[in-house]
């Protein structure tokens, strides 16, 4: 997967980039502007993971994007970048989320060290709310059955639950602990069966938590994975919390490794 847009969003095509591109990063809240800047940002990213493997790429009408995976330290982090152009053909905006979370906070260590303005999680006084062009929300496609042995790549937990019966409680613990989902846009999968899904749902305080779900289906045309991706990191840190709190007694301390489960915030929320 050696084409423009990957380079653009590994920092390496900076001409693929408008001038006044914009760039929202998993761990930092508010957006990043200008070509230079944003550039930067995303090369500091590949740097940190260590120069990823672009797996996965996605495509809609007006939404494209890569999957990039990565082993720094031994521990298997993901990001997801999705990119939207201008009438020009450049890249205006670019929107990065990450899993999962105990690994994104390891990796925001690393990341500060280089730039600490990257690894900020400051949400501010208000109710965080996501910045950038103003979305035209899309309905939520049908979601097949789950196979039953579906696997979830979950953005918040340490290890995958594996099998219907513990990834469907996992599933119906997260549609308790937010509200008012809308979805910003639906994309294929290349060259699997599938679909991802970009949302934005509120949790815990009124913040609003951005998800990139990514369905695998199986030859039998059921859910055989799910990969869910999140931003901003100190969003994630409040659902981990929430989520917790409801699975404790569902999944092991294995499950959890990593900050502190109960009070995983090392910044407060306001």
């Amino acid at each position: 997967m050696s084409d423009q847009l990957n380079a653009a969003l590994s920092g390496q095509a900076l001409t693929a980039l408008a001038e006044d591109v914009s760039l929202a990063t998993p761990l930092a809240a508010p957006r990043i502007a200008g070509r230079d800047a944003a550039s930067a940002a995303l090369g500091t990213y590949q740097r940190a993971l260590a120069a990823p493997e672009a797996t996965v790429r996605l495509r809609g009408d007006e939404v494209e994007g890569v999957v990039y995976s990565a082993s720094p330290g031994g521990r298997e982090t993901e990001i997801v970048a999705l990119a939207r152009r201008n009438t020009a053909g450049l890249i205006d905006t670019i929107d990065v989320y990450g899993r999962p979370w105990p690994f994104m906070a390891a990796l925001r260590e690393v990341i500060a060290k280089t730039d600490p303005a990257l690894a900020d999680p400051s949400l501010g006084s208000e109710p965080y709310a996501p910045e950038g062009p103003t979305p035209v929300w899309v309905d939520h496609p049908a979601v097949p059955p789950l196979a039953q042995d579906v696997t979830l790549y979950s953005p918040i937990l340490r290890e995958e639950p594996t099998g219907k019966a513990v990834v469907g409680p996992v599933l119906k613990a997260a549609a308790q602990s937010f509200s008012d989902l809308k979805v910003r846009a639906v994309l294929d999968i290349e060259g699997q069966t599938g679909f991802a899904v970009v949302i934005d749902e509120y949790v815990d305080g009124g913040h609003v938590q951005q998800l990139v779900e990514i369905f695998t289906l199986n030859e039998a045309g059921e859910v055989g994975g799910i990969r869910i991706f999140t931003r901003p990191w100190l969003v994630t840190a409040q659902f981990r919390k929430s989520m917790y709190a409801l699975l404790k007694d569902t999944l092991g301390p294995e499950f959890w490794e990593g900050p502190d489960e109960e009070e995983p915030l090392a910044h407060s929320m306001t």
